[in-house]
């Protein structure tokens, strides 16, 4: 006999048997899994199994916990692989503040669906020790994203024989409502802020659509006021609670940036204000090369810009947008303005147009409808509507 399944009492949960061959003794060795709710559940993980048991690749599931799998294992594997620090900080604090608090006794091959959903429902309803009633629907789906990452590296590490939530969907997490300023809007806020010491960070921000990394990481090296470019090649990030120089994610991301007459002339009086502060600090200036910094050199907490920025707006009279959405909206004013999507992708930094258009479709609709009418006047006669 192969495998088979039993229901272990009536009403109860059931159980999968199969049998492998002990290499050093030739005797047949029982093997089992249970706590299935359905016949075809344990007929399914059988079927799966056999298989390799027939290929003599099948490995019985490892006696480790959710926390030993994931510090221990995982973790170690996804520091071997160079990613971005930002990222390995990211997982760790899933794994510090979420995912082994609730689960990091548990044996990961008793790990069920049912066991990730009650996870998530006590993520999306418990009270933190903040007051803050449960965590929201991107965190929920970062965590288990990241359990889920785990379990199937570990099954292609041999320590499990199989996945045991792979079955389960991450829940669905709403993107942030994108809202943008009118170009009136974004004008009065430059116009406001004119005297402020980050206008030129507002300029940059509203005029080039720059991330917020990606600003707090230009460095003067990168920028050629004769040339009248930049060139994005480094950022700023947060890592385990610090800022750190990082490189873009993707080549896309690299890229040059042409600058106007006018954004010219902001850096230019932006490095002599800069200049005259590094004089005036002596020796208590530290100067690591950036453009955006404080009075003594230092680069900002991107929280700090965010912060700013928002009571920036606040004293120009103006609808509430996050920092991001500057970005948003000066992609919106470019593409509303005609700009070639192509143009727009290199200048945000889009891996290709698709992306592009996929964020903004919203402003083409307008577009369509003026470039129809243009083509139809060359046509038709400047009359034709």
């Amino acid at each position: 006999m192969r495998g088979s399944i039993r229901q272990r009492t009536p009403g109860g949960s059931y159980t999968a048997y199969w049998f492998t061959t002990d290499p050093g003794t030739g005797k047949r060795v029982q093997h089992t899994k249970g706590g299935f709710r359905t016949k075809g559940e344990a007929s399914k993980h059988l079927n799966s199994v056999l298989p390799k048991v027939d290929a003599g690749t099948w490995r019985p599931d490892q006696p480790l916990t959710v926390r030993q799998l994931l510090l221990e294992h995982w973790m170690p594997a996804q520091k071997a692989r160079e990613l971005r620090p930002a990222t390995l900080a990211q997982y760790q604090g899933v794994i510090d503040s979420w995912i082994v608090p609730r689960l990091g006794g548990l044996k990961v091959a008793s790990l069920t669906p049912a066991t990730v959903v009650g996870y998530m429902t006590a993520l999306r309803s418990e009270q933190s020790a903040h007051g803050r009633v449960g965590l929201s629907a991107r965190s929920t789906q970062m965590s288990v994203g990241v359990l889920k990452s785990a379990c199937a590296w570990a099954v292609g590490a041999e320590l499990l024989g199989r996945n045991p939530v792979a079955s389960v969907r991450r829940p669905r997490a709403q993107a942030p409502t994108m809202k943008v300023w009118t170009s009136e809007q974004a004008r009065t806020f430059l116009a406001s802020a004119q005297d402020d010491r980050l206008s030129v960070a507002w300029a940059l921000l509203l005029g080039r659509g720059l991330r917020r990394g990606e600003l707090l990481g230009l460095k003067w090296s990168a920028v050629d006021l004769e040339g009248a470019a930049l060139r994005i090649d480094s950022t700023l990030i947060i890592a385990d609670g610090h800022t750190t120089e990082s490189r873009p994610k993707t080549n896309a991301g690299r890229r040059r940036i042409p600058l106007d007459p006018h954004l010219v002339a902001a850096l230019r009086s932006h490095w002599a204000r800069q200049a005259a502060e590094k004089l005036a600090a002596g020796e208590a200036y530290m100067d690591g090369g950036y453009v955006i910094c404080d009075e003594l050199g230092r680069p900002y907490y991107p929280g700090t810009i965010s912060v700013a920025f928002k009571a920036q707006a606040k004293a120009a009279g103006l609808p509430p947008i996050r920092l991001h959405d500057t970005r948003h909206t000066a992609a919106s004013l470019m593409l509303a303005d005609g700009v070639p999507t192509k143009v727009v992708t290199e200048i945000l930094g889009h891996a290709s147009p698709v992306i592009t258009l996929s964020i903004y479709a919203h402003v083409l609709p307008g577009m369509a409808e003026s470039a129809g009418a243009a083509l139809s006047a060359q046509l038709f006669g400047a009359g034709t509507r």
